[in-house]
């Protein structure tokens, strides 16, 4: 049973440290990449490292901005930056940003943002002077932070920041990839700092394949196939629910008919238990007629809207019985 136990806990860990490499890591990249080196300098594979693009480098499909960037910095001034993630196909990732522990970063309550792996407790931080790093996939891939700079002139400072775009599927496949950018905020004491204090849009990457991009021919298949089966679905319940409609509309016409030809009618109902009944069945048909329509006004399926009426109708119908049932003359069953 030992023994047993032990292959078990072999198999495992063997299984674990295969898959752990082709897991994506959606709460932030590590400092190191697989490959030891530095995330932000060197680029994320624990993305895309599957595909050609990512074993040769960062790819360019990837559009990596960050606006608010000043020439250069006052002393302990905060700028707003806003780092933005694009893709033609992918809409969701992440970002890794570095200042070389110059300044502080700070963002806002919600935003999916913590202080990168060994950076800080990223579950309670709200700033750090470290890295900075996406806490989950963010979708669309943007985020606002704040960085305020040194509270004395150190010179220039030099950022860093890799983004990646992702598929949204959980793992690293070839349709996950990245993208590296770096830039220089100046000292104050620069001929920067007095010239222009405007602030700017830095990137990389090119924006063209944002607009110009090879459909997925799977992806194509897939939204072809919910499409028909929507259709399929839509089609069905219409084509049943009508068939129904129609079924129950000939059986009342039939039944009405067979009692005026027989002279039969509905039975007598006492006026004191018609009013009562007549009144919750015109409710009912108000109801399910203001229900219907206003599915129909909000182009909602026609197998919602279609019941919903016909409910309202069967109902009116019941109130004409009820009415029909007051007026009979009660016969001798009734009396006693």
């Amino acid at each position: 049973m030992r023994a047993y136990a032990t292959r078990s806990l072999l198999v495992i860990t063997l299984i674990f440290l295969l898959t752990a490499q082709v897991l994506a890591s959606s709460g932030g990249p590590p400092e190191l990449n697989m490959n030891g080196e530095s995330t932000v300098l060197n680029g994320c594979n624990c993305h895309g490292s599957a595909a050609p693009s990512a074993a040769s480098g960062p790819s360019a499909d990837v559009v990596v901005s960050i606006s608010g960037v000043p020439s250069a910095y006052q002393v302990d001034t905060a700028y707003n930056l806003t780092i933005k993630v694009e893709h033609s196909s992918n809409t969701a990732g992440g970002f890794l940003l570095s200042s070389n522990s110059e300044g502080t970063f700070s963002w806002a309550d919600g935003v999916d943002v913590r202080p990168a792996e060994g950076n800080g407790d990223p579950e309670s931080s709200s700033s750090t002077n470290g890295n900075i790093s996406h806490s989950d996939t963010t979708d669309p891939a943007e985020w606002t932070i704040a960085w305020t700079a040194p509270s004395s002139d150190i010179g220039d400072v030099t950022f860093y920041l890799a983004g990646n775009s992702v598929d949204g599927h959980g793992s690293n496949d070839d349709a996950d990839s990245w993208n590296l950018l770096s830039f220089t905020i100046n000292s104050p004491s620069s001929t920067s700092a007095q010239a222009d204090l405007a602030t700017r849009v830095i990137s990389v990457g090119d924006y063209q394949s944002l607009f110009v991009s090879e459909p997925d021919p799977e992806a194509l298949e897939h939204e072809r196939q919910l499409k028909l089966a929507e259709s399929v679905f839509t089609t069905g319940n219409t084509l049943f629910f009508s068939s129904l409609c129609v079924l129950l509309v000939a059986a009342l016409f039939q039944r009405e008919i067979l009692e005026r030809q027989s002279g039969d009618g509905p039975s007598h109902l006492a006026k004191d238990l018609a009013y009562p009944e007549g009144l919750k069945r015109g409710l009912i048909s108000g109801v399910m007629f203001i229900i219907g329509l206003n599915w129909l006004a909000s182009d909602a399926p026609a197998y919602l809207y279609a019941p919903a009426i016909f409910c309202g109708f069967w109902a009116a119908y019941g109130v004409y019985r009820t009415v029909r049932s007051a007026r009979a003359e009660p016969v001798v069953k009734d009396i006693l």
